[in-house]
């Protein structure tokens, strides 16, 4: 392992040296031990030609607090493309997150009031190879970082980084816990994963990455699997209302289920485009922490509406009046199905903890000019999460990248010293396959995601979203249906990188 203090797997400051019995080939640094850096760590680790360390500026036992419980946290969707190429390189992490987790499965639509739109299971309809896996992030993350063991350097953030002359990178280092800075010398490359913010990328492109906003909106939360008011769920009713994903769409947004005197009535911005959508939830059982006895099941809660253009969240929609009228339907309370009433009471009663964004995206960037520095997940790609795809190829991205980069150090472990500079060049060129492997992937995969945020619109001349849901209905279950939405899910599910398995299992 490469020299430099820092909290090492027991928590405790270490000096990391290499070992005497192999004489790593590259070095390698990573930012960030988020999906794309821990799964890639992971992997580099392994191979007796790579020096890895990864830097996570956040304690070994913290992880960040909208990803905690109770109420501003997170659930996971990890899609059936990244769960088929973790199981490509890594079959036993592939098992080790289905083990903390439950199977993705099936997506079911309805409305409010009960109508069925559609239900889909990803393998039996031809879309996926594999079900996707649902679990809490936090754990998720923890189980990552354990399985990439002491490689990651806790608590320590990468400042900046040089290039030097002889192509080596030198890293600025910061300590969380104390604020002193160092420096580490002697990187080959250095991989960028501290997500769509990441400081690394925007030095090595020389600027902020460019963000476009969407119409959109999302907002999540993460509740205990109970009834609104936290008692449990009648014995009869098992693990309650909801298990695998649900959807759930109120398709006649009004006005005139707000109060006479509402402020909202004259929200110029809530009524003429907020109600000219359909605000949609989707919904899933979340398994109980592996990793903390005292948190149990949850439901994972994210939703959806439309706000004005390029600009920020109404402020007015934010409130559990708005969360009380977008989700009644225009009949009134008699019309709400038990589903479909736990989701506005829960999302009125915590209206002021839900987690908020914009559908967001950032240009596709893999590296720099120079292939000094990789990006990956966020930190390459930051997209809009309406099919739950940001985690999802950031785990594609990592098990892409651990392919190419220990393909290209087994090229060179019969180069000698003298030959350093062709060494470089097989890692430079690894570089840029990634990016020629990926870049057009994901960037379809943000597209077709901004895509399925545009059925929640009312359609041209309707007066409410019966005719955007029927058609997104069709989309999904008609092969034949003008968007091609069936053909897309497939490139998405079906169309993953193909890799060999890198290590054997012991």
């Amino acid at each position: 392992m490469g020299k430099g203090a820092g909290k090492g797997a027991d928590g405790n400051t270490t000096t990391q040296a290499m070992t005497a019995e192999v004489t790593p080939v590259v070095r390698i640094a990573i930012a960030g031990a988020g999906f794309s850096g821990a799964i890639l760590a992971r992997q580099l680790k392994k191979e007796p030609g790579v020096d890895v360390v990864c830097y996570e500026k956040m304690a070994q036992a913290s992880v960040r607090k909208h990803w905690t419980q109770p109420v501003t946290g997170a659930g996971l969707n990890i899609n059936p493309n990244a769960m088929a190429c973790i199981g490509q390189v890594d079959p036993e992490l592939r098992d080790r997150l289905r083990g903390i987790g439950l199977p993705r499965e099936t997506v079911r639509a309805s409305t409010v009031t009960g109508r069925h739109i559609y239900e889909q299971d990803m393998v039996a309809e031809g879309l996926a190879d594999t079900h996707g896996c649902r679990v809490r992030w936090d754990d998720a993350n923890t189980l990552i970082r354990q399985a990439a063991g002491d490689c990651i350097r806790w608590e320590t953030t990468v400042e900046d980084h040089v290039v030097e002359k002889d192509g080596s990178i030198t890293l600025t280092l910061a300590n969380a816990d104390d604020g002193s800075t160092s420096t580490e010398a002697g990187f080959d490359l250095l991989i960028a994963g501290e997500g769509r913010y990441s400081n690394t990328r925007t030095r090595a492109l020389g600027s902020v990455a460019p963000t476009s906003y969407g119409d959109v909106c999302n907002f999540r939360i993460l509740v205990p699997n109970a009834q609104p008011d936290g008692t449990p769920w009648p014995a009869e009713m098992g693990t309650g209302l909801f298990d695998d994903l649900q959807l759930i769409y109120n398709e006649t947004p009004t006005v005139d289920n707000l109060a006479p005197g509402s402020a909202l009535r004259e929200d110029h911005e809530f009524v003429n485009t907020v109600l000219r959508s359909t605000p949609r939830v989707g919904i899933m059982r979340i398994p109980a922490s592996k990793f903390k006895a005292e948190v149990g099941e949850s439901l994972y809660i994210f939703g959806n509406f439309a706000i004005p253009d390029q600009k920020d969240v109404p402020a007015g929609s934010k409130t559990g009046e708005a969360m009380h009228c977008m989700f009644t339907p225009a009949g009134g309370d008699a019309e709400l199905t038990p589903e479909a009433r736990f989701i506005r009471e829960t999302l009125t009663k915590n209206a002021d903890s839900l987690h908020w964004s914009r559908f967001q995206d950032i240009p596709v960037e893999f590296s720099d000019a120079t292939g000094h520095v990789l990006m990956l997940g966020d930190a390459a790609h930051g997209f809009c999460p309406s099919l739950g795809q940001g985690a999802t190829t950031s785990i594609e991205d990592a098990c892409l990248a651990a392919t190419e980069l220990i393909g290209a150090v087994r090229r060179t472990t019969s180069l000698v010293a003298s030959d350093r500079h062709l060494v470089i060049a097989e890692l430079r060129a690894a570089v840029a396959k990634i990016g020629e492997r990926q870049s057009d992937r994901v960037d379809f995969i943000g597209s077709i995601s901004t895509e399925a945020g545009e059925h929640i619109r009312f359609l041209p001349g309707d007066l409410d979203g019966r005719g955007s849901v029927d058609d997104d209905a069709l989309a999904w279950t008609d092969d034949n249906h003008k968007s091609g939405w069936r053909h897309k899910m497939r490139r998405a599910w079906l169309e993953y990188p193909k890799l060999d398995l890198i290590h054997k299992a012991v």
